[in-house]
Parts: structure tokens; C-alpha cells; sequence
């Protein structure tokens, strides 16, 4: 327990401080960095695995509270962008997979499996089964989302500022409305008792990302129907600074020091996916009725809830960037171990 409020106390300030410096996505980066350098020096950092679908249902919460009925008419506009990055995710990280197996040494199964977009848990696990080496796939599936987390919200935002289409919410109306009075007390509650119900239904059915699927459905449908659908913009940031203390509580000293063995592959990921992410959404924009922040940030391959709650900061259309990032989520854990099993068998 000690070492769990500690963890808490290091993300809230570390968040804090980076909201203050205006960093973008910065409750979630700020209590990353902060959590990680805690549990490196100190190596008591402890977070719960739990918080994990209490923070998963509470972005899908958010995100459906801000449903409406014109969203979900909108929908149909995203086939075409779901199948651009299906298909464009999987091909540019195979071939990615092949070219860090050929410069490396490392073997295609782990490298392959250390490219794909999906979870850190996720991709060990099944690395594991299909005998990749799952060590190396944590460790470069950590370096590729902590490099994802702050590398990308700073780099998609200065994009969107040069083409003059970022709009950061600052002082939106959801922040207007963050005045606690009976009604909103109500609505909070109600929100809150609907994702939560409906997020654990999700985690126990194992839909991938289910917890905050089936909070962000159920809260957006509660929304549609009733217009009491209410989350405010204090718990948002809470839940990035859960979301970041989650992802910094990995770091430990010995993947600091492992970093120095896989730094070129690490490098090639990093750079691979930032490559992979721009050339994605400039696509799905042209291709689409989709503006590029939302493009952008729906071709991210970061965690689900985390690039669907920077998203909202940044002023990108968020239930279509849930729902594509869902789409990627799906994919991934879905057809790329198939295809890197049918990959090993065939090379067997």
C-alpha cells in the first residue's frame, strides 16, 4: 500500500509539473517519466494490474459521454480509413519485422513479434507460444510504446500547428461545464455506474480491449438517449496520470541496462513507426473524409485509451478514433499471430 501511494504521489506531481510546462499529453507523459525514474533509482514503483481496466473503462467513459447522435451517423465515413490501416499496418510492420531480423541477427519470430502494434502483454504472451524470445519482445514492445508516448503527441501536434488545424482544448466547454453542482454530481455518478458496469462485462468477456469498448459504447448510447452522459475534465486527467504511472511502473534498471543490447533495434521500431504513422494518416486523410488530427491520431500506434484521450486534447474527432483505434487493436491481435505462425511454419 506505501508503495503504491508513493507511486501515486511521483505521478501527480510529476503530471502536474508537465501540465504547468504545457507539454502536450502532459498528465500522461509527466507521471510516465517521473514513475519510471522513481522505480529505476528506487524500484519500489507498484501500480496495481487492476488500475489497468479501472483506467481503460474510465477513457471509454469519456469518450462516450461526448457521443452524440450526429457521431454515430458519421460513423459510415470510416470504413475506408478501418480497412487503409488494417491492411497498411500489418504489410509496413511485417516488412519492418523482416528488415530488423536481416540487420540485426535477431530472429524473424522475435522481431517480428517485437513490431507489432499491439500490447506489451499482449505480444509476450503470444510471442511466447510461438518461440520468440518473449524477453526481448517486452523489452522492445516497452521501448516502442514509452518512445511512442513521447515522442508523438509533441511531433503530431507540431504537425497540426504548421497546417494550422490543431486546436488544443484548453478552456472547452467541457471545462466551462466542470462546476460540480447537484445535476452534474448526478450525471457523474450515473456515467460512472454505466461504464463501469458494462467495462467489467467487456474484460470478463476478453474482447480485446473490451473494458473500455463496452464503457465507451454503453456510456455513448446512455448519452445518446438521455443527454446526461458527464465526465469532467479533473478525471481526465487523473486517468492520464493512472495510464502514465501504468506504463513508467515498467521501466525497471535492468531494461535500462538491457536497452544498451537492443539499441539499434530499438532505434529501428522507433523510427520505423513514427514513418509508418505519418505516412498512415496523411494517407486516410487524402483517402477520406477524415481531418488529419483525427487521421493522425487513429493510425498512432500507441495504447487504445491512451491515444483516443491525447487525441481529445488536441481537438481530434475522438469516438471515430476510438472506434479506428479499436479496429487496429482487433487487427493486430487477431491476424498478426496467425500470419507470423503461418511466416515461421513456412520458413520451417
Amino acid at each position: 500500500m506505501q508503495n503504491l501511494l508513493l507511486t501515486l504521489l511521483v505521478a501527480i506531481v510529476g503530471g502536474t509539473i508537465a501540465l504547468k510546462l504545457k507539454v502536450p499529453a502532459g498528465a500522461m507523459i509527466g507521471a510516465m517519466i517521473s514513475v519510471a525514474i522513481f522505480n529505476i533509482v528506487l524500484g519500489k514503483a507498484y501500480f496495481p494490474v487492476n488500475a489497468k481496466i479501472v483506467t481503460q473503462i474510465a477513457a471509454g467513459a469519456f469518450v462516450g459521454a461526448g457521443i452524440t447522435y450526429r457521431d454515430i451517423i458519421s460513423l459510415k465515413s470510416i470504413i475506408k480509413p478501418a480497412v487503409i490501416i488494417t491492411f497498411g499496418m500489418i504489410s509496413i510492420n511485417l516488412i519492418m519485422g523482416y528488415l530488423m531480423h536481416k540487420f540485426t541477427g535477431i530472429d524473424l519470430v522475435t522481431s517480428l513479434f517485437a513490431c507489432a502494434p499491439g500490447g506489451i502483454v499482449d505480444m509476450s504472451i503470444i510471442s511466447s507460444d510461438l518461440g520468440a524470445d518473449a524477453s526481448k519482445v517486452a523489452i522492445l514492445q516497452l521501448v516502442r510504446l514509452m518512445g511512442v508516448m513521447l515522442i508523438l503527441p509533441s511531433l503530431l501536434k507540431l504537425i497540426c500547428n504548421k497546417l494550422g488545424v490543431c486546436i488544443v482544448k484548453e478552456n472547452t466547454e467541457v471545462e466551462k461545464k466542470e462546476n460540480l453542482n447537484n445535476n452534474n454530481i448526478q450525471n457523474l455518478f450515473m456515467t460512472l455506474a454505466v461504464g463501469g458496469i458494462f467495462g467489467t462485462i467487456g474484460y470478463i468477456l476478453k474482447i480485446p480491449a473490451g473494458a473500455m469498448t463496452f464503457s465507451m459504447i454503453s456510456v455513448g448510447v446512455f448519452n445518446i438517449f438521455s443527454s446526461r452522459g458527464y465526465m469532467p475534465l479533473t478525471l481526465r486527467r487523473i486517468t492520464q496520470m493512472c495510464a502514465g504511472a501504468l506504463i513508467g511502473e515498467r521501466m525497471t534498471f535492468n531494461d535500462l541496462i538491457g536497452i544498451g543490447d537492443i539499441l539499434f533495434p530499438a532505434l529501428m521500431i522507433l523510427v520505423g513507426i513514427i514513418v509508418t504513422n505519418l505516412a498512415l494518416g496523411f494517407l486516410i486523410s487524402r483517402n477520406s473524409n477524415l481531418e488529419i488530427t483525427t487521421a493522425l491520431f487513429s493510425s498512432a500506434p500507441g495504447g487504445m485509451s491512451d491515444m483516443t484521450l491525447i487525441a481529445d486534447e488536441l481537438g481530434a474527432d475522438t469516438p471515430k478514433v476510438a472506434v479506428l483505434q479499436l479496429v487496429r487493436v482487433i487487427s493486430v491481435i487477431a491476424l498478426f499471430p496467425i500470419i507470423i505462425k503461418y511466416i515461421s511454419e513456412l520458413l520451417t
